[in-house]
């Protein structure tokens, strides 16, 4: 059996195999590890525990090797050592002769690797057999293998080539992919380069033996080399240099190289030259690059903004349930960038805070939907000032919070030094109230107004969630997304009892995991016919009459979840009342709920549980458990916001004619037969998928006329 030193689980119990690195392999390899970590990608322990033996036989196979190239080395450097002084340096110089012209080779091959760049690109662009690949899964791992791949390259170019297949099946790929006919050509260019960081390695020790010779000399090389292909292959991808990086301790200071521009062989030569210089770990001036660039002192960190929010996603977004929550956030860490720019993590300071907030104020609400702004950057959106509303306050806040979230975060991983917007948020004297006053309840007033409109009283209501969805939100106190995502078996009995499953499960979201809950369904529901309505639309999809599980068929999923169109339909239908105020909007009857409750003095953890909200409390929030379903009836029941008269006048509502379950004869009284779908074309387009039924014929507009004037 494998020790349980080697196998430990994370906090989300999956598995990882876990080995230190033994002593003398990091004598040998100072860079290595001091610990291996990895996933084995699985949460049970019996396959953790294999797949944890497979790594140790692995590790322990390689771990042999090592030791015996090291016994291997240390023969050759005492067999060296036996050799007397003129025999020693005569085999030195030898190889430093043969390690020099095999380095000018290899610079010469660069610099033509280097000068034909363009054509590299063309014809990895435009012949289909190149495309899937990169110039990293070329091998150019040696001077005959560059100059091997420069001659096809070559070749290719030709303007007079018909057919290229025979000379890319002689390119050698590091892993051989299907090959695919095409043509291409290119004119030669000189050498461009972008931007490029390099970091400096520690110096190394001189070898002392030619065999070391030989090995550091190759990885010299292999290191310049690749380099090389990096710059190219960044500016193949998308026109800029990427950052060169490594992992190597640094005795000075790092540069970044501004705008290289390599006019001739000489300057490609001198630049590959103190490339390899570098890698060596061998002493450069930053006036040794003067001469074909504009070098400038990098950052302690290396770490960009962007890359700096992509960590935090990659760390944090798993536990964000709501695919909104996931856009918003992306969409507020785009705009910071947008406005500050991608620099690095080292370059933020109070400066780019404050510029940050002055510009987010002046910005447009919604700027990256709506098309009058999508497509303007913010140079563009600050010289169109006051010709757009700028975002309210509150928007612009929570801009700031969600950034600021992310440099708290960065602190503590110790990316950053301070969080520069640390008690940074905009003031508005106007917004200056507390919390509870910020959204206001449904007073009698308005819940008489909306229940006892022609809508509820003479059921004209057009939709399913028009009707049901402000009852439901007035006698449970959900939230609108809440409701909006329901299927037919979330409404289910338990100790005989009916309720409401609010769950995240398939694609549902909720705000917390508090906000999993189960709600009684209220008596006045019950009267309203809502379990009845529950279980014809239970019936209907074992009839297969209809394909949707949906609480709602007729509601069409909107961008931001189901509550989308629901939202957008209930503040229409406040408003035509005139109810529509600040403050007041589906959530108010949240709120509505909550007063009422505590108006009565009811249990307020009791309200909080109904409403999906935190028992803070060590006794009734960690140890005591959820109420029982029967009690949250009781108490439920008591609740009452409308009058009986009020009940009274709503009559029920009924469902199309086509939802009448195949194949039965029976009366159903949910169901008007002269209701149709097909009287209304949005709802005959909602319901066509649900029905299994064509949509409607979609007549296209007519092209506005040209109005424009001589």
């Amino acid at each position: 059996m494998i020790s349980k030193q080697f196998i430990y689980a994370n906090r989300f119990n999956t598995f990882y195999f876990r080995q230190r690195t033994p002593f003398d392999i990091l004598n040998a390899i100072p860079c290595a590890k001091k610990e291996i970590k990895i996933s084995l990608q699985t949460k049970c322990r019996t396959k953790a525990i294999e797949a944890a033996r497979h790594h140790k036989v692995m590790f322990d196979l390689l771990f042999g090797e090592i030791r015996e190239s090291m016994k291997k080395r240390e023969w050759m450097t005492t067999l060296f050592s036996e050799l007397d002084e003129g025999q020693q340096r005569e085999l030195m110089l030898q190889q430093r002769a043969v390690e020099a012209i095999n380095d000018q080779q290899f610079t010469q091959q660069l610099f033509f690797l280097l000068e034909r760049k363009d054509r590299i690109k063309k014809a990895f662009d435009n012949i289909d057999a190149l495309r899937p690949y990169s110039l990293s899964d070329i091998d150019l791992g040696s001077v005959d293998k560059i100059n091997r791949f420069i001659a096809i390259i070559d070749l290719l170019s030709s303007p007079t080539l018909s057919d290229p297949e025979p000379y890319i099946s002689q390119i050698q790929f590091k892993q051989k992919k299907g090959l695919v006919n095409y043509d291409t050509s290119s004119n030669l260019k000189s050498v461009n380069i972008g931007r490029m960081v390099v970091k400096r390695h520690k110096p190394t020790p001189p070898p002392s033996t030619p065999s070391q010779l030989t090995r550091y000399a190759k990885a010299s090389r292999n290191n310049a080399g690749s380099v090389v292909v990096d710059l190219i292959k960044g500016e193949m991808q998308d026109g800029t240099t990427p950052a060169v990086r490594t992992n190597t301790n640094n005795q000075y200071e790092d540069i970044i190289l501004e705008n290289i521009s390599l006019d001739n062989e000489e300057d490609t030569h001198n630049f590959v030259k103190l490339l390899s210089l570098l890698e060596k770990g061998e002493s450069v001036q930053t006036k040794d690059f003067e001469a074909f660039s504009k070098p400038v002192i990098v950052p302690k960190s290396m770490l960009k903004i962007s890359e700096l929010f992509n960590k935090f996603y990659d760390e944090q977004s798993a536990e964000w349930r709501d695919q909104k929550t996931h856009s918003t956030n992306l969409s507020f860490y785009k705009t910071f960038i947008d406005i500050v720019g991608d620099l690095f993590v080292d370059e933020l300071d109070y400066d780019v805070a404050n510029t940050y907030i002055n510009t987010l104020r002046k910005l447009p609400a919604n700027r990256n939907k709506l098309s009058a702004f999508r497509d303007k950057s913010i140079e563009d959106l600050l010289a169109m000032e006051g010709t757009f509303e700028p975002m309210k306050t509150t928007n612009a806040n929570k801009n700031i919070e969600k950034v600021k979230s992310v440099f708290i975060w960065a602190v503590q991983r110790k990316y950053m030094p301070v969080n520069i917007l640390d008690k940074m948020r905009i003031k508005d004297k106007a917004q200056k109230v507390q919390a509870k006053d910020q959204r206001e309840r449904f007073n009698a007033d308005d819940l008489d107004q909306m229940f006892g409109s022609d809508k509820y009283v003479k059921s004209t209501h057009i939709r399913t969630y028009e009707y049901w969805l402000p009852l439901l939100g007035l006698y449970t106190g959900a939230r609108l997304g809440e409701l909006s995502q329901l299927r037919l078996d979330d409404i289910y009995k338990e100790d005989n009892v009916w309720l409401i499953d609010i769950n995240d499960q398939e694609d549902k979201a909720v705000k917390t995991v508090n906000s999993i809950r189960k709600v009684p369904i209220h008596k006045t529901l019950v009267k309203l016919g809502f379990v009845k309505y529950v279980q014809h639309l239970q019936e209907c999809y074992k009839a297969k009459t209809t394909n949707s599980k949906l609480l709602f068929p007729d509601l069409v999923k909107g961008r931001d979840g189901y509550g989308h169109n629901s939202s957008k339909s209930f503040d229409r239908y406040i408003g035509s009342l005139n109810i529509k105020a600040p403050g007041k909007s589906f959530h108010s009857f949240r709120h509505t709920f909550a007063d009422e409750r505590k108006q009565n003095d009811e249990n307020p953890t009791m309200t909080a549980e109904l409403l999906g909200h935190e028992i803070v409390g060590e006794t009734l929030g960690r140890y005591a458990k959820g109420y029982k379903i029967t009690l949250k009836k009781s108490t439920l029941d008591n609740y009452e916001p409308l009058t009986e008269l009020q009940i009274q006048r709503i009559k029920p509502f009924r469902l199309w004619k086509e939802f009448k379950p195949k194949s039965s004869l029976r009366k159903y009284t949910l169901v008007d037969d002269r209701k149709s779908i097909h009287s209304n074309k949005f709802v005959h387009k909602a319901l066509a998928k649900v029905l299994n039924i064509a949509p409607p014929i979609e007549v296209p507009r007519k092209p506005r006329k040209d109005t424009a004037t001589d």
